[in-house]
């Protein structure tokens, strides 16, 4: 009986394919949003940690600390970004890795608060600038509209205009 039990758990608890991304996501409060607007807008309200109307260095080194699933605060690792990213605002791994890319930005292979100490954007300059780096940044390449996610989301991009780019 106990074995059967032991069974049941490592069944619900790993899935069938290693780690379920389901229990993953239950369990780290991933609750991504649909749309992509929405995920530009959930991004500009993680990184105005203040809540101040900016997106500046003070905001962004508070906000990274949501990265750390680790237990180094002072680095992410490229894992830690992707995981973030897919698990918060549901893009793609494939973005994560690009997303990791971007903020290395002294390109020494390690990201720290140091890296964003240039950030300092209005709220609807960020939201604008969530929507540029996704559509030009990202999708305009097409080795990065594979993957059946980027490709729906690249679609969905393509549809948008700057003057639907509006957070409620």
């Amino acid at each position: 009986m106990l074995a059967l039990r032991l069974g049941l758990f490592a069944l619900l608890f790993c899935g069938t394919c290693g780690f379920s991304r389901y229990w993953f996501n239950m369990f780290n409060n991933c609750n991504p949003p649909e749309k992509l607007l929405g995920k530009f807008c959930a991004a500009v309200v993680d990184n105005d940690f203040d809540n101040d109307g900016r997106v500046d260095f003070r905001d962004v080194h508070k906000q990274i600390l949501f990265f750390n699933y680790d237990d180094d605060p002072c680095t992410l690792q490229q894992w830690e970004v992707v995981t973030r990213w897919t698990c918060r605002y549901g893009y793609s791994e494939e973005y994560g890795r690009f997303m990791y890319g971007l903020f290395d930005s002294d390109d020494n292979g390690v990201v720290n608060a140091d890296d964003f100490s240039t950030f300092n954007f209005t709220k609807a300059q960020f939201l604008s600038f969530q929507y540029i780096r996704f559509k030009d940044l990202y999708c305009r390449d097409p080795k990065n509209r594979v993957s059946p996610l980027d490709k729906v989301q690249c679609d969905e991009v393509d549809k948008l205009k700057p003057e639907d780019i509006k957070c409620p």
